[in-house]
């Protein structure tokens, strides 16, 4: 007990001497603290930076906290963009993206003709266009979107048929007819598109599945002077095709992300008719569209 009390009041006189000398010597306590600084660098020199366990923890700690903030900014440059290495099902940056389609397609068409219509085939194929706005809106995340948009499509439709159609006198040696016409049609997409994970950096694929309901705005007759059904009935004043058609829509394709607001869609879509567009009701025909999809997203 008396060592302990000596230790004690050693301590305390050793506190006073120090800060009595702190205030009364500035110098000498300056003196007193080089002499600490340069006892410290005798101690890491003999036993190494570490000699007291704290230098390794100091740096442990900083190399963790810049590990974390680096992880950090990773994810949140990930969440932002929507297209990186970051978590599945990231909110998008915005619900609603718009885009432009240009759409050169190959159109086809069934024939099936009875009664006065007996003998009509399909006319091959041809090459049309389709152009306009897409807008997609997202309902679940970056992932479902419901998409719809106002396209302006030309349609081909061709038929061949006997020589005698639209004549009085049957002559089984006349030869037979074609006819082609253009069909103009507005159609608005109903469909629903699943964006799945990236397929490469900023690349990521989607499907689309849906319908489409199609107006029909004009028909046009090709090389009218030869074309038999426009000269067939009325000297070609009667309309040929009905008021519109309503198509199944299948269509796959890549979104490529240029920037944090823009993107080139590429892909490919089938559009399978599902009604008559003949006015006819003794000739069935229906479309059929193969397209390659272009886009541009802004």
């Amino acid at each position: 007990m008396k060592k302990v009390a000596g230790l004690g009041l050693i301590l305390v006189l050793l506190t006073v001497i120090s800060a009595w000398a702190q205030s009364s010597s500035p110098a000498l306590y300056r003196l007193r603290t080089k002499q600490s600084s340069v006892t410290e660098k005798r101690f890491r020199k003999i036993l190494g930076d570490n000699y007291d366990g704290q230098d390794q923890n100091r740096r442990d700690y900083d190399d963790d906290r810049k590990r974390r903030r680096k992880k950090q900014q990773t994810t949140d440059s990930d969440e932002n963009n929507g297209y990186g290495s970051g978590p599945d099902y990231a909110w998008p940056t915005h619900l609603i993206e718009m885009s432009i389609r240009f759409a050169p397609s190959l159109d086809l068409n069934t024939a099936e003709g009875s009664g006065n219509y007996a003998g009509f085939r399909p006319n091959g194929a041809g090459v049309r266009m389709s152009v306009g706005p897409s807008l997609d809106y997202f309902f679940f995340k970056n992932r479902y979107a419901f998409g719809t948009g106002l396209w302006y499509t030309i349609k081909r439709s061709g038929f061949q048929m006997p020589g005698t159609f639209g004549q009085n006198i049957w002559n089984p040696g006349a030869p037979e007819k074609e006819s082609v016409y253009n069909l103009q049609y507005l159609q608005i997409p109903l469909t629903v598109k699943l964006f799945a994970n990236n397929i490469a950096p900023n690349m990521r694929l989607y499907i689309q599945t849906g319908g489409l309901v199609s107006v029909k705005l004009a028909e046009k007759a090709l090389d009218q002077a030869r074309n038999g059904l426009y000269t067939a009935e009325n000297g070609g004043n009667s309309r040929h095709y009905g008021f519109g058609d309503v198509e199944l829509l299948l269509g796959t394709g890549v979104q490529y992300k240029i920037n944090q607001n823009n993107a080139f869609n590429i892909g490919m879509s089938y559009q399978r008719g599902l009604i008559n567009v003949a006015r006819g009701s003794q000739l069935v025909s229906k479309n059929r569209i193969v397209s390659l999809d272009l886009g541009f997203k802004f």
